[in-house]
Order: structure tokens, then sequence, then C-alpha cells
């Protein structure tokens, strides 16, 4: 089966879970504010959990970080260009602020590790290539760059304190504390699940990293509501090109031209494709962003990539 198969079968998986919690939202089963505790079980037991067994069980070479590097160019590239355009098609400061960070940051890790997982399931190094893009490439710069974005296109009465507390946030999360032993183990080479001591250790992460695409599809699907998109077509309509259709192309570009191998373009023009992330909408809203418009075009985003990350990923082939 080719990549391009594993992909459609992906999606459609995508797309029945985040059904199932909507149905299972309206029966009464499951609640909205249950989304919370998802996510808390997503990013700080499952993420944790992929980072680490995706890196330790590999050997990591320097020009692996290569593909992250060109990640983080393309989202300094979207801010500038949807700042551009947001400016020049006059929205107001807090409105800007929304497009800028549904058009940069992408969700990474909470859907993209679970479309990775689905495509290359036999396949580790695409794992630990992946935690490289998403946690050098797109981790390091929301954590610290989107605090400080949101304060300026905010109404930043959440201070300069608050706002370096929150730039320093991905520092003390569980998954940087795995991103560094992930490499420091595999740096030194130590003992993996062969080793009799250290074996439940790893099958752990495997159940962990079962879980992360259920548990991740899941608490998406229990945030829908209802889209009101004429209000938001023209933002929506610059989010769509610059996150769901410039940067994957971008990317799949210059993986060319840089003769990336075939593994790591794919992962990366899947990544770059990836509707924006939430923390885009959670900054905003505590630095009294509109973060309202910032949700709104998350979904219809996140809904409209279903097509988009099939047709850029075939265009790329």
């Amino acid at each position: 089966m080719d990549a391009f198969q594993h992909l459609v079968n992906t999606i459609l998986v995508i797309v029945a879970l985040y059904a199932l919690a909507v149905w299972l939202r309206w029966k009464g089963t499951l609640k909205e504010e249950h989304s919370m505790t998802l996510a808390r079980i997503v990013t700080d037991l499952c993420l944790p959990a992929v980072v680490f067994a995706g890196l330790a069980t590999q050997t990591i070479h320097l020009s692996q970080m290569k593909p992250a590097g060109v990640m983080l160019g393309l989202e300094l590239t979207c801010i500038a260009l949807a700042w551009g355009l947001s400016i020049a098609l006059k929205f107001n400061k807090a409105q800007q602020g929304a497009i800028v960070f549904c058009s940069a940051f992408g969700s990474s890790t909470f859907l993209g590790y679970s479309i990775i997982m689905q495509m290359f399931p036999s396949t580790p190094a695409a794992m630990s290539e992946a935690v490289l893009i998403s946690e050098i490439g797109v981790g390091y710069p929301i954590f610290i760059l989107g605090p400080i974005l949101a304060a300026y296109f905010g109404s930043g009465k959440g201070g300069e304190e608050l706002k370096w507390k929150a730039s320093l946030a991905f520092f003390k999360s569980p998954v940087f504390f795995a991103l560094i032993l992930g490499l420091l183990w595999s740096k030194f080479r130590l003992p993996g699940e062969e080793n009799v001591f250290l074996a439940p250790v790893f099958q752990l992460c495997h159940v962990l990293t079962a879980a992360l695409t259920p548990l991740a599809i899941l608490s998406v699907g229990l945030m829908f509501k209802p889209i009101h998109l004429r209000k938001v077509l023209l933002a929506l309509a610059v989010v769509v090109l610059l996150k769901l259709i410039l940067k994957p192309l971008l990317a799949g570009f210059i993986s060319t031209q840089l003769g990336f191998p075939e593994l790591w373009k794919e992962i990366l023009v899947l990544l770059a494709a990836m509707p924006p992330a939430v923390l885009g909408a959670v900054f905003l809203r505590r630095y009294g962003g509109d973060a309202a418009l910032a949700s709104t075009l998350l979904l219809a985003a996140s809904l409209i990539s279903c097509l988009t990350l099939l047709g850029v990923f075939w265009a790329i082939q």
C-alpha cells in the first residue's frame, strides 16, 4: 500500500473518531469539559511517551535537524505573510493576531503524531524525525514566540511576568523532559527494551503511544461547535491559503531542493499541512486577543484540512 493510500485510510479513521466524539457528546456519554481531561492525558502522558520512545530507540544524527530548521523558517515566513495580508485587508489588531496564529503554527503533536503513526506503523525512523521536526521546529517557536505575539495583538492584560512564564512553560513540561531524556538516551546508546529491567518501561511507552490517536481525536471532537462561516470567510481564506496550501507546498519544494530523503520530505509536508494549533486560541484568550475568531478559524480549517492534506500530499508525489 503506497503512502497516499495510507494517508486516505488515516484521514478516514480520524474522521470516524471525530464523528464518534460528536455523537458521544450529543448522546450525553461525554461532555465538552471532558475534552480538557483527555487533552491533559494526551499532553502529560501520551506525548512524552511518544517523544521518549521515538528518540531513545534510534540513532540521531545532526543532519536530521535540517527539516526542523526548514519548518521554523516556514513558520516565520507564514507569520510575516499573514501579518502583511491581514493589514492589507484592513482587519483590526485583534483579528490580525487570530489570523497570524492560525496561519503559522500547526497541530503537529496533537494530530500530527497520530497521522504519522498510522501512516508509518512499521517505520520507527519516521516517528523519530517527526518528533525532531515537531518539538524543535514547532514546539519551541510557539511556546517562546506565542506569548509575545499574543501580548502584542491582545490587550496586554496578562502583564510581562505572565508573558515570560508562558514562554518558559514548555521548558517545564513533561514533553520537554522526555525530549531531553530521549536525546541523551540515544546519544549514549543506553539499553532499550531488550534489557529485562527496562522492558516494562518501553512496553508502557508503547501502550501510551497506542492510546494517543483515539484520545487526541476524541478530545478535539468534543470541542465541536457550529460554525458561522459568513462572518469569517475572508480570514479563513487567508488561513487556508497560507497554512493548508502554501506552507506544505513550500515544504515539499524546499525538501526536494535540499535533497532530503523521501521519508523526511513526506513527514515534513504532512506536519506542515496540519490544521492550526489549539494553543494559538489559548494564548490569545489569555492576553485579551480575538480567541473567538481563532477558535472558529481553527475548527473550520481542521475540517477543510481533511481535503487539502490529501490534495497537497498527492501534488508532491
